[in-house]
């Protein structure tokens, strides 16, 4: 990495675990690594839609009682109002949100997302209001199929300088910061040093 902060996107879905983890290891390597990460929303459900008739997430009901938030709707709306408010509060809201359901194992509910944002010291009235605004289903619509023209299938996925581009999933954090930015740092040379690995893949241990 060079001394002139890098901006790195990254595709992500609340409702993955992955993207905690990954949202955690950002956290800790943006100073030491001079990055500067761009959180862009990307529906699962959206992406695995093959049914016969068209659905989309942006158009979805809404149900209180709902644990995933209406298939991650309601935390992507959410994000979107925290975004408002200036990256710093995004990067607080987000990171709160998805520890609030991947440590804390909180459902999306509107209790969790407020809470998530009184602890990002948002200004809850503006929040509120951008919560419910219907052109942030439209932006939400806007954001995921500009992912798509970029083949974002999965998350999280890491978008580096120079259009490098890798999914990026652990299943556990690393002990340290140290080791954290040994790990991403390995990951980027990985990705510059040979552009035509395309595919890197463990196999799972599996039960019998």
């Amino acid at each position: 990495m060079t001394s002139v902060t890098a901006h790195v996107d990254v595709y992500f879905d609340y409702l993955c675990p992955y993207a905690w983890r990954g949202a955690e290891v950002a956290e800790l390597v943006a100073v030491d690594l001079n990055l500067s990460f761009e959180w862009r929303h990307f529906s699962i459900y959206q992406a695995r839609y093959r049914g016969a008739t068209p659905w989309h997430v942006w158009n979805e009901r809404l149900d209180p009682g709902d644990e995933t938030g209406g298939r991650g709707l309601l935390p992507f709306l959410a994000s979107l109002a925290a975004r408002r408010q200036g990256k710093e509060a995004h990067d607080r809201f987000r990171l709160a949100l998805l520890r609030a359901r991947h440590r804390d194992r909180r459902p999306f509910d509107r209790a969790t997302i407020f809470a998530a944002a009184e602890a990002a010291e948002l200004h809850l009235a503006c929040f509120e209001r951008d919560l419910d605004d219907p052109e942030a289903r439209t932006l939400l619509a806007q954001e995921h199929c500009r992912a798509c023209t970029r083949d974002v299938c999965v998350t999280p996925t890491f978008v580096f300088p120079g259009g490098h581009a890798a999914c990026f999933r652990i299943k556990e954090l690393p002990s340290d910061r140290a080791e954290a930015v040994r790990l991403v740092a390995n990951l980027h040379e990985l990705l510059t040093r040979y552009p035509y690995l395309e595919t890197l893949t463990r196999p799972r241990d599996r039960v019998n």
